[in-house]
């Protein structure tokens, strides 16, 4: 099929040709090599087929370098399409109109040619030949067509084209006659379908192309980015228009994803979406979801505003909105979708379209086993109404396991991308990942058509590589971890006191001790031996009560203990030795001097300074006091006013005979 655009020039290319009887025309050159004449039938081809739309011209370049790498294989270089182009516009059948040199700088703008009615008057009546080309292509940064080795990978991978193909071979699309004729326009080599938006008509015009021919296309030079299949006229077609459309003569349904990329998204941060993340509350859902699907496939923010804003430039009237506008919209889309914050402006949608490719090209296969008529639209697919319902179980069934193998997780209930089939989904909430400090889930997928087998494939058949989500996976249930079990240790080991079995119940037979083989019991563990008792630390012996300091050095009328609460024998007081009896009283205090000597009294032990009282007193005054203490009422008051009478009239005697012992 030859992609049209309403605002651009039609691209030259080599897969539709005019038959080759046309090479005999009057004023073409008989061509002797086969690549100048396959690349002159290309030419006159794309003239023909852009004939008649909005814009008729078909672009190529006249510069030498813009065709190295570019036809690889193919009959497509500088020298036989200017060649073409320039023999051709000679004889009449082509205008051209050249470029400057520098102008595909300046204003992005390449010579141009197109075909005059000589030419169309030459086609009447004749059909083009159609040259299917392969079924994996590669584009550069700029989209631009580039050479790749063909590897393991990639031959996997155009045998699955290979097969898709062959089985979409095999059905008829065609319009339905109920459809209005101002709405389609259908000649001899193209189909032209009405399409009205914004209230303004554009018409689009495709190429309906033999055996409904599709493959994928890979950008940035890498097959992990892109790969989403185009070559069907149908996809080219307004929605519109698409509803008309018959397979095999049935009426046709489109049953689709809904929100796709920002599902895919949430499933890879491991977040449930819930609801529409083109609902911003404020700004109708059309513009956010302009304003969201722009912005995932943008490198900023700024970037996404400004692409935004372009439609007023490219359509008038298509956006009729301020920057400010444009900018709070994107904010409230982002703010939306705050668990996929990060990947909104981040470029992320040609990581989503390797995922989305893969899962169409899974849908496809298994619409191929179960033999039923698909065309894929990129994240939708139109089938028979009779089999909606088969196609979108297989369809939620890919989805299904796509968010397995991106999340490394149970998804949510598959269910939510079809409202129809299920008013009220019920979604699982998704625990929330141990997420590594500044790590980031990235997407690196390898290509849709990976086996499972291959190193970083899919384990759940989405034929897409990933690189492992920052956190491991969860162990697989029913797989416990394995155990390791000491043996049982010997009953002696464990100790020496024996069990006594139970006794025997009545009326039944004492069991019979089972022989254990030698072979088992030399497999048994050597019991390890048991360590000796330590021995019994000795008893301890109560230290000796430590000896009380003796006081027999002062006095030796002293007790053996000053402590008055312990009872103990009487004794005599002895007193020093005197050479003379020394009294305190006066000279005539009416003792005579060879009065004889009062034996000691026998005193009660009061404490030292009591004690030495007590000897003052008998010997100051023997007689009296003697009577006195004779006397059981004094000795009572004594006992009870001792105290007073130390403090008052025994202490200046006391020390007086202290001193006097001294001084002896």
């Amino acid at each position: 099929m030859l992609e049209t655009d309403p605002g651009r020039d039609h691209a030259l290319t080599h897969h539709w040709r005019v038959p080759g009887r046309l090479h005999d025309l009057p004023g073409l050159s008989v061509l002797g090599k086969s690549n100048q004449r396959r690349a002159r039938a290309s030419v006159l081809a794309c003239a023909v087929i852009a004939h008649g739309t909005e814009h008729p011209a078909v672009s190529y370049s006249r510069r030498q370098a813009w065709y190295v790498g570019r036809y690889e294989g193919v009959p497509m270089t500088y020298r036989t399409v200017t060649g073409a182009v320039d023999e051709a516009i000679a004889a009449g059948y082509l205008d051209c109109v050249r470029a400057m040199p520098g102008d595909h700088l300046r204003t992005q703008r390449q010579s141009t040619f197109c075909a005059t009615p000589l030419l169309m008057d030459a086609m009447a009546g004749i059909r083009l030949e159609y040259e299917r080309g392969s079924s994996i292509r590669l584009r550069d940064a700029n989209g631009e067509p580039m050479t790749f080795r063909e590897t393991e990978r990639v031959a996997r991978m155009r045998r699955e084209m290979d097969g898709i193909r062959e089985f979409m071979a095999g059905f008829d699309v065609g319009i339905s006659p109920d459809a209005s004729p101002g709405d389609w326009q259908v000649d001899q080599h193209r189909i032209r379908a009405r399409k009205v938006r914004d209230g303004r008509e554009t018409w689009t015009t495709v190429i309906p192309t033999p055996g409904n021919d599709v493959y994928r296309v890979f950008g940035r030079g890498r097959f992990d980015k892109g790969g989403r299949l185009y070559g069907g006229f149908w996809q080219n077609l307004p929605k519109d228009r698409r509803r008309e459309l018959l397979i095999n003569g049935e009426i046709s349904v489109e049953p689709d994803y809904e929100f796709l990329h920002p599902t895919i998204l949430y499933a890879m941060r491991g977040a449930a979406l819930v609801g529409d993340p083109y609902e911003t509350g404020y700004f109708p859902r059309a513009h956010g979801k302009l304003a969201l699907n722009v912005s995932l496939n943008a490198l900023s923010l700024a970037l996404a505003v400004n692409a935004i804003m372009n439609k007023e430039r490219v359509a008038p009237g298509s956006w009729p909105h301020c920057r400010r506008y444009t900018e709070k919209l994107v904010e409230a889309v982002v703010a939306r979708n705050k668990p996929i914050a990060g990947d909104i402006g981040a470029d992320r949608g040609i990581d989503c379209m390797a995922i989305d490719s893969g899962m169409a090209v899974k849908v496809l296969k298994a619409c191929a086993k179960a033999d039923i008529p698909c065309l894929p639209v990129h994240d939708s697919f139109r089938v028979r109404a009779r089999d909606e319902g088969r196609v979108t179980a297989i369809m939620a069934e890919v989805l299904d396991a796509t968010r397995v193998a991106i999340s490394g997780s149970r998804s949510m209930v598959s269910m939510v991308s079809f409202p129809h089939m299920n008013p009220d989904p019920v979604v699982v909430p998704v625990a929330e990942p141990v997420v590594a400090p500044s790590a980031e889930p990235v997407v690196s997928s390898s290509g849709p058509g990976l086996s499972s087998a291959e190193p970083g494939a899919s384990p759940c058949g989405t034929g897409v590589r990933f690189r492992p989500v920052l956190r491991p996976l969860p162990p697989r249930p029913g797989s416990p971890r394995p155990r390791v079990v000491a043996p049982p240790a010997e009953p002696g080991a464990i100790s020496p006191a024996l069990v006594a079995p139970p006794p025997p119940s009545l009326g039944s037979t004492p069991p019979v001790p089972v022989p254990v083989p030698a072979f088992l019991l030399a497999l048994r563990p050597t019991p390890e031996p048991e360590p000796a008792p330590s021995p019994e630390p000795p008893p301890t012996v109560p230290a000796a009560p430590r000896p009380r300091p003796s006081l027999a050095f002062l006095a030796r009328s002293l007790p053996p203990s000053d402590d008055p609460s312990e009872p103990g024998p009487q004794r005599t007081a002895t007193t020093l030795p005197r050479p003379a009896p020394v009294s305190l009283a006066a000279a005539c205090d009416g003792c005579p001097e060879g009065a004889p000597d009062v034996p000691p009294l026998l005193v009660e032990r009061k404490g030292l300074l009591g004690r030495l009282a007590a000897q003052a007193r008998a010997m100051r005054d023997p007689a009296s006091l003697a009577d006195v203490w004779r006397s059981s009422a004094l000795s009572h008051h004594a006992s009870v006013h001792a105290p007073t009478l130390h403090r008052r009239c025994l202490l200046p005697s006391t020390l007086a005979i202290c001193g006097q012992a001294l001084a002896g």
